[in-house]
């Protein structure tokens, strides 16, 4: 693939979790995929995951019970593409079921394989989220 492909390739990501498309995600991910999630974050999120369907099913588990239904989006600050990666740097924000508005940054590394994402290492500010939603 090349960078403009495995860019386009991430911004599906980020246009289907948003969108909560189970269908799409399984598309966009090989078979193994790995998601690596800081160890800090809220059970059972923290660690690394394994698995298309687990994954997805934990993506879309959590956008739907902690945020208003089509709230969230990401705005993309930086890309960077080399080799098989590609890193965005992100604020996610969304609309919790109360009201209140999450803002949170994020930092996505997409490792691309055969034209599939194989590994998702997702960072963020584990200690704001566990904040907002206690």
């Amino acid at each position: 693939m090349n960078a403009e492909e495995m860019n386009a390739l991430a911004e599906s990501y980020f246009e289907a979790v948003c969108a909560g498309d189970a269908p799409k995600l399984r598309s966009l991910f090989s078979e193994d995929v790995l998601w690596r999630i800081p160890k800090g974050a809220i059970p059972p999120y923290g660690g690394t995951h394994k698995g298309a369907d687990k994954i997805i099913g934990m993506m879309l588990g959590a956008v739907g019970d902690s945020f208003k239904k089509g709230s969230q989006r990401f705005d993309v600050r930086t890309t960077l593409i080399a080799d098989d990666v590609v890193c965005k740097e992100t604020e996610m924000s969304a609309v919790a079921p109360d009201g209140r508005t999450y803002q949170n940054d994020y930092t996505f590394f997409f490792v691309i394989r055969e034209g599939l994402i194989c590994e998702i290492r997702e960072h963020v500010d584990t200690r704001y989220a566990a904040d907002f939603f206690s």
